[in-house]
């Protein structure tokens, strides 16, 4: 088997092995390209300390003293032969095992000498042994939570019964404390005289000593401002490293995240097509939200990636002057239908008077398209959405100014919806999915062309983000 095909069965088996519908059918085809009969999977219990069978595999098989022995032994020695009963005790069929480390292993029955490698089947095998543990683990959490749930309607029963003992001993108890209030009000008279004396002469003595270490006290103190300043420094200083590296890291792992997702997307595309067979429409919905997950999942890492290599100081700009009309003009096409297909109205004001920007053009159409996409998911149907242009005398900038007639922001808020992974609140944030990233990747690309955005908004009656960039004369 070459490199290539190897690497598009092991992708191909890794997603169908993974859905318990198809895990049974996969494991049998599996076997069949081995030339043998059946496939097992076991794991290792960590509980029990025995190898059971994995999910969707045969729980129980015939004669399992003897499987034990076999199984330990291909541990031992990383793969081994025999004759075991697989479907009844009398019945024994030749079978060879492949062990990958001491948790997980895989048996071939019906052969003692598969006519395929299997080798790469082995290199995966600790992959599904992880997803078949979190298949358990999750089969186990969900048990859990219905006995959660039980033992919490015994315990509100239980609560209210508390609650009414504790009103009846608060009844009981409030004639004794105003009793016992009077008395400790004496007593507390009494206790006070006391003290004032003890404190006049406590405070005779203190002033002595105050004024005695005064002034070793205003030492030590600029001492520590010293070395409290010094070790603020020191902090800034590793705060500023490991914001780099973290930027870094996130660089370089979205990028390496969008490699097998744009894989996932490629087969998903080719089932569609019917490449590994006819598709009928169940099974194309489920294709359909298997592309839809990953093009949402792809564009969470593209918006993680553009905001890494902007904190990593990767962008570079490549300024000139732009028409803004022709800008929006490459921007609109993708916008508008779906202001349609929202019942949203869509309004470019005088455009034909609009001027010229000093900007990276892809970078301003990556904003725009970003402020618009913005005003769609937060307006409802029936809103208007706007876009105008105007240019200031005293500062010569261009104001691009996106408003709409949507939920608004509150007074306190507005700041922070620049910053990375923030959204106004939870109950905005569910209009729409994202990583609240798109304002803040906007503005850091507006700042790196000279330029900057900010926010105007009632909360109820519409907001307007106003993007600001260096104007050219014509």
């Amino acid at each position: 088997m070459s490199s290539g095909a190897a690497d598009l069965t092991l992708l191909d088996l890794a997603a169908r092995l993974a859905n318990p519908a198809e895990r049974g059918a996969t494991a049998q085809a599996l076997a069949s390209s081995f030339g043998a009969q059946s496939l097992l999977i076991f794991l290792r219990d960590p509980e029990v300390g025995a190898f059971l069978t994995a999910p969707g595999f045969p729980q129980s098989l015939p004669n399992g003293k003897l499987w034990r022995a076999f199984l330990a032994e291909c541990v031992e020695r990383g793969q081994c032969n025999g004759n075991l009963p697989v479907q009844s005790s009398e019945a024994l069929l030749p079978v060879i095992a492949y062990a990958s480390g001491t948790d997980a292993v895989f048996v071939l029955a019906g052969t003692s000498a598969p006519t395929g490698d299997v080798e790469w089947f082995r290199a995966l095998l600790p992959l599904f042994a992880t997803a078949l543990r979190a298949e358990e683990a999750s089969a186990r959490a969900t048990g859990q939570a219905r006995l959660a749930q039980e033992a919490a309607g015994s315990a509100a029963a239980l609560a209210q019964t508390l609650d009414r003992t504790r009103r009846e001993l608060e009844s009981t108890l409030f004639v004794a404390r105003e009793a016992r209030t009077e008395l400790e009000g004496a007593n507390a008279l009494l206790q006070d005289q006391a003290t004032e004396l003890e404190m006049t002469n406590e405070q005779l003595r203190d002033q002595a000593y105050a004024m005695e270490t005064q002034a070793a006290e205003l030492e030590q103190q600029a001492e520590e401002l010293q070395l409290a300043n010094a070790s603020l420094e020191e902090a800034r200083s590793i705060a500023d490293s490991a914001n780099q590296a973290k930027s870094e890291f996130l660089a370089t792992m979205s990028h390496e995240l969008r490699t097998p997702l744009n894989a996932i997307g490629g087969y998903v595309e080719l089932l569609a097509m019917g490449i590994q067979g006819p598709v009928n429409d169940k099974q194309r919905f489920a294709l359909t939200r298997i592309d839809r997950s990953q093009r949402h999942l792809l564009g969470l890492i593209n918006d993680i990636l553009n905001l890494s290599r902007i904190e990593a100081g990767r962008v570079e700009y490549a300024m000139s002057d732009v028409p803004l009309r022709d800008a929006l003009a490459d921007v609109a096409p993708m916008i508008e239908p779906q202001f349609a297909a929202k019942g949203i109205a869509y309004e470019e004001r005088d455009a034909a008077r609009w001027p010229t920007v000093r900007a990276d053009r892809e970078k301003l159409q990556q904003i725009l398209l970003n402020l618009l996409s913005n005003a769609l998911k937060f307006t409802d149907a029936g809103g208007r959405v706007w876009i105008e242009a105007s240019q200031s005398g005293e500062t010569g900038e261009v104001d691009i100014c996106v408003s709409d007639t949507g939920l608004g922001i509150p007074a306190g808020k507005i700041e922070s919806i620049f910053e990375p992974f923030t959204q106004v609140d939870g109950s905005h944030s569910r209009v729409g999915e994202g990583t609240g990233l798109g304002l803040a990747i906007s503005r850091d690309l507006a700042r790196g062309m000279g330029g900057n955005i900010y926010a105007r908004s009632t909360l109820g009656e519409g907001s307007t983000f106003i993007l600001t960039l260096e104007s050219i004369a014509e």
